[in-house]
């Protein structure tokens, strides 16, 4: 191999591995996930409630019913979104923990 300003030895050119992030998790990463991964998925369907209840009272309007689960939903969003700020952030929580330092 030629020397220069890139070289490495041939006996440490084997040694010498790449790796990325994703290839070797930290567990607080997995961690962080896991648990992120159960409150993304109740914030999601909460918003799919929601969306379906107000495009149903769209065509019912004035339905107690209707308009009391549209209270309770937004309720239950507002909620989760004041207990994990990080859902409507613009920035991925993941980035600002684990992202690379600017």
């Amino acid at each position: 191999m030629k020397k220069g300003i890139n070289y490495i030895p041939d006996d440490q050119e084997k040694e010498l591995t790449l790796t990325w992030f994703f290839d070797d998790l930290p567990q607080e990463y997995k961690d962080f996930r896991q648990y992120a991964q159960a409150v993304e998925r109740e914030y999601e369907e909460l918003r799919q409630v929601l969306r379906a209840t107000e495009e149903e009272l769209l065509s019912r309007e004035g339905d107690p019913n209707l308009t009391a689960r549209a209270a309770y939903v937004r309720k239950r969003l507002q909620g989760l979104e004041t207990k994990f700020p990080w859902l409507v952030s613009e920035q991925l929580l993941e980035f600002a923990l684990w992202g690379v330092p600017h």
